[in-house]
């Protein structure tokens, strides 16, 4: 085991909660936290075991459960391990207002559920070290807005680069001044974070700079974790730069970078209110695979709203392959299949396509095992089927009513194409209010169907799109939403 993790096993009793809270507090403080943070951490942690103590196991039960601190370069990680009660839908009911869990939403920065079924249920919490707020690194005036009307004068010349260490602190200031509060990734407020993350490749930030060396851009690659393709996103112009091109110049880099690194697929989200980042997407090479209903909140629009833009927070899923990917077999649902086909073809990649029929010899597990992200600043939840169990309806019903009654405006449903079940267990789930959202290739182990469900206002005449296959996408989702359908065409 590396000296950055620690694992405490504990009996299922209340009495070694104080202990376990000790433990956690002196590795949270060992970290650099705040006393506020090492507070936070500490009261999710509690609750945690309580809801572990309480759900997990009968009364009176002798069991154990674990709990692993790993210390990360940007904070910790922290893994709740037990073998106790399968996933019972009576506690829907009791989940939904209930304040242990808003507790551990609202004092860690992310959370990730993973049910194994029969193997057990993992909860991973995460804190991030914040370190110095931008706010605290410069005056009030040199944290101005900037002025966004204000345009150079004469042919500049930009330098486009890897960012360097020392540049993160810069890199932070541009958001602020940009964006104030209203930039959903708060890591970009707190350089410290920002230098981390580039230091351990969990984002690879490219910047624009001036001749006199003024960081006017950021962009960056987000790798995933099956480090075959990345996300590009985390993009900061300063208001006086914006239209000169900088965006396709950091683009150009990354994919760059991103061919340098093994990365074999590159991805990002365009707004449907921002037909211009559309436009930059296809001249790239980009390609639409899918739309996300409901995937920013109205508070996170404002930027764009701010200079004229008209919409809501639904975005367009745009894939780059950089080089040739594995040919391997995909098993679609036959519901879909025209249109998974038509998403391969645009995108220029080939699969070899699976006998849905040979799913009816594939026997179901018990129990499903899941995995649930949350966005909490996003109000998004995506949940991932790991393998089907012969509870997987009740489960994603529950799931859903679950978090529809804590408001997310957004669950996406990813199913994995490579899982032959997924071809007869997708209708059953679209019977729960679940509808196609589009594909995902090598986004995990494989490529990922993703289905959809949204707790928002949607208008699909605001929905924006820059070519015809959009268009195209974007009808084939429309007909299929049971609400737009209910008005529409169930009359």
């Amino acid at each position: 085991m590396s000296k950055n993790i620690s694992k405490l096993v504990v009996p299922n009793d209340p009495a070694y909660i104080k202990g376990i809270i000790s433990y956690c507090n002196e590795i949270s403080r060992g970290i650099g936290f705040s006393e506020k943070e090492i507070e936070e951490i500490g009261i999710a942690v509690r609750e945690v075991c309580i809801n572990v103590i309480t759900h997990a196991f009968e009364p009176q039960e002798d069991e154990s459960f674990a709990i692993t601190f790993e210390v990360l370069s940007y904070g910790i990680r922290i893994v709740v391990d037990e073998m106790g009660l399968p996933f019972s839908p009576r506690l829907v009911e009791e989940e939904k207002d209930a304040p242990g869990l808003h507790a551990i939403e609202s004092n860690m920065d992310n959370v990730l559920f993973i049910n194994r079924g029969k193997d057990g249920k993992e909860l991973q919490l995460f804190k991030y070290l914040k370190g110095k707020h931008v706010e605290e690194f410069f005056t009030e005036d040199e944290l101005k807005p900037y002025k966004s009307c204000e345009i150079p004068s004469g042919d500049a010349k930009y330098t486009i680069r890897l960012m360097k260490p020392k540049e993160a602190i810069e890199v932070s200031r541009c958001v602020y001044r940009t964006y104030r509060y209203t930039y959903l990734n708060e890591d970009l407020y707190f350089p410290e974070r920002i230098d981390a993350m580039n230091r351990d490749g969990s984002m690879i930030s490219s910047v624009a700079l001036t001749d006199e060396g003024k960081i006017i851009a950021h962009f960056a690659l987000l790798p995933r974790p099956n480090g075959r393709a990345a996300e590009i996103g985390v993009a900061v112009v300063i208001p006086r730069y914006r239209g000169r091109g900088l965006m396709q110049l950091l683009l150009n880099h990354l994919i760059r970078e991103a061919k340098k690194r093994g990365f074999i697929a590159l991805f990002g989200n365009a707004f449907t209110m921002h037909v211009l980042s559309q436009r930059t997407n296809l001249k790239f090479g980009f390609k639409e695979t899918a739309i996300e209903l409901g995937a920013f909140p109205p508070m996170s629009l404002k930027p764009l709203t701010d200079r004229g833009f008209q919409g809501t927070g639904h975005v367009i899923t745009f894939f780059k392959y950089l080089k040739a990917g594995e040919e391997y077999k995909v098993f679609l649902p036959p519901q879909h299949k025209d249109m998974l086909k038509g998403i391969y073809k645009n995108l220029g990649i080939k699969r070899s396509y699976g006998d849905p029929g040979e799913s009816w010899a594939i026997p179901f597990a018990e129990e499903s095992t899941i995995k649930v992200s949350i966005k909490s600043y996003h109000k998004t939840a995506t949940i991932e089927i790991m393998s089907y169990g012969k509870d997987i309806e009740r489960r994603m019903m529950a799931k859903r009513i679950e978090l529809t009654n804590k408001e997310f405006n957004a669950i996406y449903l990813d199913l994995n194409l490579n899982d032959p079940l997924t071809a007869i267990t997708c209708k059953k789930l679209e019977n729960h209010g679940f509808f196609f959202s589009g594909l995902l290739p090598d986004y995990s182990n494989g490529d990922t169907l993703r289905l959809q469900y949204y707790n928002t206002d949607v208008d699909y005449n605001e929905i924006e799109t820059s070519s015809p296959f959009a268009i195209e996408l974007m009808d084939y989702i429309k007909v299929l939403d049971p609400r737009w359908r209910a008005l529409n065409l169930e009359r």
